[in-house]
Order: structure tokens, then C-alpha cells, then sequence
């Protein structure tokens, strides 16, 4: 990450902390897509400690890309530690690609509605399928607190004789720029989530999560995330926790 900062500094553009990508911190983003023609790669790393199962490192890399107005598209995927112990999707060096449009912006009766397209390739370690989602994210704000709900529903091709063809995901949560309109440089966000495991018979995914976004110039936006799942199969997460950075240019 500190290359890509030093190699890209000189070309930089703004990005901005209060726009919720998934990943960083959270998996909870909000309605709005980046600027048009403006790149944003954003890195982190992350650990989480498992009830059951030896713990995991992860490494997420995403590039980001305003094709248009209102429409996003990324690219990126994920590496984690011992690949070969991983029995959900996805697994680690799946490549994934989306594509998030904007509908509207809210006004102060109507909220912003988007739409998410995703799909996961089997380039990774032991992948089997792709993933299709289809996720739908609205975004509601008052005054300076806002509220976001992401909906999604991913489809398996070619699963294992264990495993579902198809799972939901479910968050809640909302953000708040913390001591506005003073200090405008952080946002606090949290969530609640529910999610289904590919495995068949396990019961799904609930837990909690809380994060901040904070911008440490223009053009760079550092955050950090934190959560537990407390409820779900017996190898759930106790806690997990990661941090990354975002970089526009």
C-alpha cells in the first residue's frame, strides 16, 4: 500500500470518507458511486479468530473505476491464509467483478436506490462455480445521519453435492460524519448483518460490526473495522477485525 501511495501521489485526486464501499471497513456500502473517470484502489489487510478452525489472515485488493455517471465498476479479489482450509465461498484468489448503478439521489422524501451486479470467477485456490449476486442497496439520510440497507441474493453454479445453490445477504447499518460540522474529516459507521453459508444444513451468519473512515489527505481515506458473529455454524468468526486504505487519482 505505501508503494502504490509513493508511485501514484503526483496524480491524485480526491476521494471522499463519507461514500461506503464494500470492504472498507465494513461489508455495508452505501447508494453512491465514485466520481466520473476518477480511479480509486483501495488495499487493506485483516485477521479473523474462528470458534473452530485454525485462525486467518486476509488481504483484499479492489480497483475501482466511474465508467460513467452513476455507474462504478471494480475488479479485485481476495488472498487469505491456509487456502486449503477454506469451505465457503469465496475462496482465496477468486477473481470478483461488479458493476453498481445509481438510480437517484434522495431527496428529502425519496431515498437513494442502487442496484449491484457481481460476479465471482473460480481463479482461486480449490474454486469450484461461479458466483452471480444481485444486490439492491438504499441509502436515507437525516440531517447528518444516514442510513443504508443492502439486500443482495448470490447465485452458485456447479456446487458441490454440499452445497446450496443459492444464499441471501442481508445488512443494515448507518453512518455518521463524527464531530461535524467542526471536524469533517472522520465517519463512523456500523452495522448488523445476516448471511447465508454455501454449505448446506448450516444455520446463517448473524453478527455486528462498527468501523471508521477518516481522511488523511485529498486523496487517500484510512479506515478500520472491527465486528463479531454471534450467532451461526460453529466455525463463525469470535472476531475479526481489518484496516486498509483507499487511494483516488
Amino acid at each position: 500500500m505505501a508503494g502504490i501511495v509513493a508511485v501514484t501521489a503526483s496524480v491524485a485526486e480526491a476521494i471522499y470518507h463519507k461514500i461506503l464501499d464494500e470492504g472498507r471497513p465494513l461489508r455495508l456500502e452505501d447508494a453512491y458511486t465514485i466520481a466520473y473517470e476518477e480511479i480509486a484502489i483501495e488495499a487493506g489487510a485483516g485477521f479473523s479468530l474462528l470458534n473452530r478452525g485454525p485462525n486467518r489472515g486476509f488481504f483484499p485488493l479492489e480497483i475501482l473505476y466511474g465508467a460513467l455517471p452513476n455507474l462504478q465498476l471494480g475488479l479485485g479479489s481476495t488472498l487469505f491464509t491456509d487456502p486449503h482450509d477454506i469451505d465457503d465461498r469465496p475462496k482465496s484468489g477468486d477473481l470478483r467483478a461488479s458493476a453498481l448503478y445509481n438510480f437517484n439521489q434522495e431527496t428529502l422524501t425519496l431515498p437513494a436506490f442502487a442496484a449491484k451486479l457481481g460476479l465471482m470467477a473460480p481463479t482461486g485456490v480449490d474454486a469450484q462455480g461461479y458466483g452471480i449476486e444481485l444486490k439492491g442497496i438504499i441509502t436515507k439520510s437525516f440531517e447528518r445521519l444516514s442510513f443504508h440497507l443492502n439486500g443482495g441474493y448470490e447465485f452458485l453454479t456447479d456446487p458441490k453435492r454440499t452445497e446450496r445453490d443459492g444464499r441471501y445477504e442481508l445488512a443494515l447499518g448507518a453512518s455518521y460524519p463524527i464531530f461535524a460540522p467542526q471536524f469533517t474529516r472522520a465517519t463512523a459507521v456500523g452495522d448488523v448483518f445476516a448471511e447465508q453459508p454455501a454449505t448446506r444444513g448450516e444455520s446463517t451468519v448473524v453478527g455486528i460490526e462498527v468501523g471508521l473512515r477518516y481522511q488523511l489527505t485529498p486523496s487517500i481515506v484510512w479506515d478500520i473495522g472491527a465486528g463479531t458473529e454471534f450467532a451461526g455454524p460453529a466455525s463463525r468468526s469470535s472476531f475479526f477485525a481489518t484496516t486498509g486504505l483507499s487511494l483516488g487519482f
